[in-house]
């Protein structure tokens, strides 16, 4: 399947005039802004959109995090294959509910067989949007925990609140051996000082925290309503075969 991650004009809009390793803010507000303003729906294009920019954030804690958050650009990549394959899907109920009605939401890219798939069938290798968005929704849970803690604690080191916010977010759907990978990986970050510089391009602590005040509550609404819609829909556990939930709530 050829990439659409530039041609096709429903995500060509996501090309942004920001530079490499820069969070673009001021889109990611507009685009938090929008997709809260229906809270039935949620549009997948600006879903991909958002999730694209905050890849940013992850491109401005170092090398070794850089890399090892590399799976959300893929993932990125991915939904976005996946709406150009259904284009009269616009929201994320719409794309997911299509698969589920198909059985398509299951297959994980290697799963293929167990349902039925022979190799060198289409749908053999087949990694489903749900499964893909899942996997960004994670990535959005840690960032709230992040702007959080980067709130309530604004003299604690930048890797401390990096590896708490992992610990008390998404850890629990890794292996061991990848938590703790992740958690030295953490352990590399620049300092908050140089995080705020190269992520927001200042040296305003003050405005630092207004910005991640101004993006904590529409996050995590966000956030919140997508869990509440994957756990009403009992498809929480795409990733592992026990039943995951998470309770997600920030004060």
């Amino acid at each position: 399947t050829q990439s659409t991650w530039d041609t096709q004009d429903r995500v060509g809009k996501m090309e942004k005039k920001t530079h490499p390793g820069e969070f673009d803010y001021e889109t990611a507000i507009s685009t938090l802004k929008t997709m809260n303003e229906d809270q039935k729906k949620i549009d997948v294009t600006l879903f991909l959109e958002l999730c694209k920019l905050f890849t940013k954030i992850s491109g401005s804690m170092g090398y070794l995090v850089s890399w090892g958050f590399d799976d959300i650009n893929d993932k990125c990549r991915l939904l976005a294959e996946h709406i150009a394959r259904y284009p009269e899907c616009k929201t994320v109920h719409e794309i997911v509910e299509k698969e589920i009605s198909l059985n398509y939401h299951v297959l994980s890219g290697g799963n293929g067989e167990k349902y039925g798939y022979k190799k060198g069938e289409p749908m053999f290798l087949y990694e489903s949007a749900a499964r893909t968005i899942l996997r960004m929704l994670w990535f959005l849970t840690l960032l709230t925990h992040i702007f959080k803690n980067l709130i309530q604690y604004p003299e604690e080191l930048m890797s401390n609140i990096a590896s708490k916010s992992y610990s008390d977010s998404i850890a629990k759907f890794h292996t061991v051996v990848l938590r703790e990978g992740i958690k030295a990986a953490f352990m590399t970050v620049p300092t908050r000082n140089d995080f705020m510089e190269k992520a927001f391009g200042t040296k305003d602590k003050k405005f630092f925290t207004e910005c991640l005040n101004n993006m904590l509550k529409p996050l995590a609404a966000l956030a919140s309503r997508l869990w509440k819609y994957y756990q009403e829909k009992k498809i929480t556990n795409l990733e592992q075969n026990q039943f995951i939930t998470i309770m997600h709530s920030v004060n």
